[in-house]
This record gives structure tokens, sequence and C-alpha cells, in this order.
């Protein structure tokens, strides 16, 4: 439930907020920074599908050998789906954004159920300037260890992710980027990990509290994707 990823020595890597199939917006925001596919990597913070026509298109990209993603929530929601046969865990799907897929036969969304399944809930990626960061669709613990995430996601099963708070939280808690100014300070920056970006809770712009960065801008409202270079990002005062 965790991969890490070495330093991108030739081009630059990027990272991606929640594209809620719309890849052809995620298509022109790579156009206008010059994405270059035979170097260059794009990492997704999760949510690929569901509130957009071109939900389909997630194996597409799954498929690119320079495009890599984490499971948000909404993979997650597919997967329970698929998994239980359950009706109301369809019908929650469904009503979150999954109609989509609301006339495929169960044979059909194998492909979906396979790829989703096989993404981790969190990426380790090292940069060229020696810092590494954290990728995690929704949110950590206030006070947390990246060691211990590490530890947590390389050992638990599959069914017991949304079982466990902590792996829980980390696709669906919406918490931090809504707190009071007073209560920011009990957000301690994550030990053993430069910084951490997360998708998920929709902000108007970029928001940073200690070493977290939320860059969900709300594909499917605001047509815009969050995209950053993390060098050039982390580089930056914010």
């Amino acid at each position: 439930m965790i991969r890490s990823y070495a330093c991108n020595a030739p081009g630059t890597d990027y990272i991606c907020s929640d594209i809620h199939g719309h890849f052809s917006l995620l298509t022109q925001q790579l156009d206008e920074i010059n994405f270059n596919e035979q170097t260059d990597r794009l990492f997704s913070l999760g949510d690929l599908i569901d509130r957009g026509d071109e939900s389909a298109q997630a194996l597409e990209w799954l498929a690119k050998p320079w495009f890599f993603a984490i499971q948000g929530n909404h993979e997650r929601m597919l997967i329970n789906a698929y998994e239980s046969r359950s009706e109301s865990l369809w019908f929650q799907w469904m009503m979150w954004g999954g109609s989509w897929a609301e006339d495929m036969e169960l044979e059909a969304l194998e492909p979906f159920y396979l790829a989703f399944s096989q993404l981790p809930l969190a990426i380790e990626l090292a940069l060229p300037n020696g810092k590494s960061v954290g990728l995690v669709h929704a949110e950590l613990p206030d006070v947390c260890d990246w060691d211990e995430v590490k530890q947590l996601l390389a050992h638990i099963e599959p069914s017991q992710i949304e079982a466990t708070l902590a792996t829980s939280d980390m696709l669906w808690s919406k918490i931090q980027p809504y707190l009071p100014p007073d209560e920011i300070p009990r957000v301690e920056p994550v030990r053993n990990i430069d910084h951490v970006f997360h998708g998920h809770t929709i902000v108007e712009n970029y928001k940073t509290i200690a070493n977290r960065t939320f860059m969900d801008l709300g594909s499917y409202e605001s047509s815009r994707i969050g995209l950053l270079d993390p060098v050039k990002f982390l580089s930056d005062p914010f």
C-alpha cells in the first residue's frame, strides 16, 4: 500500500490533484507547462474518476509509463461496490459521482477494479534537491511520523483499510484545511519527511499547514486541476 520512487534525474516530476474524469483538462494543463513524456513523470493524488464524463479514460492513463497514482476515496468506492455486490454501496457510489458507470456490467467494471486495487495509498518521492515528499489523498493525523505511516502501510491487509482509522482518514478525512486559525497549530509537521501533498479537500488556492499542502482545486467545479513541480514549489515561500 506504499511505493517509493527514486528521483527523476533526466526530467521533471510533477504532482497533480484530483482529476475526476477531466483528462482533457489535464492534457491542456500539461501542454501549458511543456510536459515531456520522454523524460518527465506525473504523480496523481487520487480520485481519477467520477463527476466527469472522461472517467473511463483512467485505465488509459494508468497504462502510460510516466503516470503514477495513489488511491483516492472514489477509487475506493468502486473497489468496495465491486467486491461487496452491495446495493447500498453501489447506490452511494452512484450518488457521489459514479453515474458514468451506472450501466456497466460487472465484467466491464472488472478492469477498473483490478487496476485500482493495485494502487497504493501513499507514495514517497525522492527529489533531485535531496528532499523527499509524501503523497496522500486526504489527511494524516495532526501529530504524525512518516516512518510509522510507511510501517502501517507495508503490513496492512486491504480488507482492513477502512476499518483502521489512520488509513481510513488517508482516504476520507476533511478536517485540517477547514480549521479556524486558532486551531491550526495543533497540526504539527509530519516527521521524517520533508513535505506531504494532499488532494481530496477542495481549496481555492494551495493551502499549506506545517509541512502539508492541500492542492485540490475542484476540477469539476472550477475547471482547474492542481498541478505543480514540487522542487519549485518548496523553493518558494508559502
